[in-house]
């Protein structure tokens, strides 16, 4: 399980209540160091059989899942976000039923949150976007020394 990096915090206005300290890349995605969640949506009633919010083995695919959302990278489709959020909720240790609850909760119900994200304003994209860049050469130029 990969270990991220966040600050909790009183809730704000978006309902976000976690703060990336550290940026988390995952295949083609760069999520950047103060990207705010609200972690896993899960309503409080499902707790008991999916997780509560702040489970840290969902924490990393909230994050991914959130982004993706709000974001809608190139070639990233709901259904493909949907299914990295189940598979990393799988390989951070989620069991399986719970992982499939909280699959079919995000594909049945995350319309709304999918429809109301992509609308970025302009300069939180070129900030998001300069982040990115500096992100991806820092890596670049990690892998050129490595041996």
């Amino acid at each position: 399980m990969e270990k991220i990096d966040v600050r909790i915090h009183e809730t704000d206005e978006q309902g976000n209540v976690f703060t990336l300290l550290s940026p988390i890349v995952y295949e083609d995605l760069v999520i950047p160091a103060g990207f705010e969640s609200d972690g896993a949506s899960v309503p409080r009633f499902f707790w008991r059989c999916v997780f509560p919010p702040n489970d840290t083995r969902a924490l990393r695919a909230a994050f991914i899942h959130d982004y993706v959302y709000r974001i809608h990278p190139k070639g990233w489709s709901k259904k493909k976000a949907d299914k990295t959020f189940y598979k990393l909720l799988r390989e951070n240790g989620i069991g399986y039923c719970s992982a499939k609850l909280a699959y079919w909760g995000v594909r049945g119900f995350g319309f709304p949150s999918w429809n109301a994200g992509g609308h970025v304003l302009l300069t939180d994209f070129l900030e998001l976007k300069q982040q990115v860049f500096e992100l991806q050469k820092q890596l670049i130029q990690q892998k050129e020394i490595q041996p």
